[in-house]
């Protein structure tokens, strides 16, 4: 009889999210909630709308100069939002 290789929680928790389904809906969760980490409080606070889809994240600010500092930002942004993610999941950050 051979022994099993042990399994962490973790794999075991991806295998079965995966299984359901469930896969992408948690990786936009993680970008999503990853967003005021990477920007930071002042500009998580004049974010109003963030969506996510298709690999395309929509942002809309309320300040016209935060949405600048964004768009100077847009490619570091992606890249450290994919990281928490862990992998290239983000394609686009549409700014409004």
């Amino acid at each position: 009889m051979q022994k099993k290789q042990a399994e962490t929680l973790g794999d075991v928790l991806n295998q079965y999210m995966k299984a359901l389904g469930l896969e992408n809906k948690i990786k936009e969760m993680r970008a999503l909630n990853g967003w005021e980490k990477v920007v930071g409080p002042v500009i998580a606070k004049n974010t109003f709308s963030i969506s996510l889809s298709a690999g395309i994240l929509d942002v809309k600010f309320r300040s016209p100069l935060v949405k600048n500092e964004i768009k100077m930002h847009k490619t570091i942004i992606i890249e450290k939002l994919n990281e928490i993610v862990g992998e290239a999941f983000i394609k686009d950050l549409k700014i409004r």
